[in-house]
């Protein structure tokens, strides 16, 4: 069963008191209606019934996927980058081998779990995805606020970006040779500690391929 409270949340319109159902875990086998909010990205949506004001509420929620060994911590109001980790592997030896992320808003949240079960690499996948916002932004002047990945064949590998100032989003593709030239770069990279939650983000495309390219100097020289 998924971990649920309920808490009276002040409605910031009317000031009307709503007991609210809050789920701050989630496991994917014991709760596929949930995942299936998750991935609507309605989990989160919230109205009150007094004034029917609706807004976005967000709280810390941890998912995990049994059968597929990945769990991801939504920590909302901040950059997931500065969550203090804290090694789980350690602590729970039963949970070493398990993917763990840290993510900051519903939309990544979702994504993760889309790369995860497609049986993607999310350091490749970002590598891609941060290449891709590249070539939008020197071809096409287009510069992506945010970027998501949508979904892969064995052709090609699919985001989603939106970029600044525009109000509908820009599909982009590639084919899937890419993903796996960037599955190199981060086979050539110190492996990560997944002992504990990380923030696998564009941040860490770039620098993943600096790196990558610094030491590719070095071999040249």
């Amino acid at each position: 069963m998924p971990t649920q409270i309920n808490r009276d949340v002040g409605c910031p319109n009317c000031g009307f008191a709503v007991r609210t159902k809050m789920w701050p875990g989630i496991c994917a086998q014991e709760s596929p209606g949930l995942r299936e909010s998750l991935l609507r990205e309605s989990l989160f949506d919230w109205r009150c019934p007094q004034c029917g004001y609706r807004a976005q509420l967000v709280y810390p929620c941890l998912y995990h996927d049994r059968e597929k060994a990945f769990m991801i911590y939504l920590v909302p109001n901040g950059s997931a980058g500065a969550f203090k980790p804290v090694d789980v592997g350690e602590r729970f030896p039963q949970l070493a081998q398990v993917r763990k992320r840290v993510v900051s808003t519903p939309a990544e949240l979702k994504e993760k779990i889309l790369i995860f079960e497609a049986g993607l690499d999310d350091f490749a996948v970002e590598l891609v995805k941060y290449a891709l916002a590249g070539v939008l932004d020197k071809k096409h002047g287009k510069k992506a606020v945010r970027g998501y990945f949508y979904s892969a064949s064995p052709e090609e590998i699919r985001f989603t970006f939106f970029p600044e100032g525009e109000k509908e989003p820009a599909v982009r593709s590639t084919r899937m040779e890419a993903y796996r030239k960037s599955r190199e770069i981060v086979r050539s990279a110190p492996a990560p500690d997944e002992n504990s939650f990380l923030p696998v983000d564009a941040l860490t495309a770039k620098n993943l391929l600096e790196e990558y390219r610094g030491a590719d100097g070095k071999k040249e020289e």
